[in-house]
């Protein structure tokens, strides 16, 4: 769990799981990836100085954002 808690403190986590949200969104066709891992990115800030709720606030609503359709007239 150390190991774990150390990873997440480093920016550079993050920066590589945005590169791997976008190569396997580019494998498997997945047109939202490039947004998720962007996402990724732009959360990393915070999460690497422990603020987890924005981080993770972030992530999810990036995620969210990325899968939901616009709402049609």
């Amino acid at each position: 769990m150390d190991w774990l808690t150390k990873r997440a403190a480093e920016p550079s986590t993050y920066g590589g799981l945005a590169a791997l949200t976008f190569g396997v969104g580019q494998i498997f066709k997945i047109n939202e990836a490039p947004q998720i891992a962007e996402t990724i990115g732009q959360a990393a800030p915070s999460l690497s100085s422990g603020d987890y709720a924005t981080g993770g606030a972030m992530i999810l609503f990036g995620i969210l954002g990325a899968f939901m359709g616009e709402k049609k007239d």
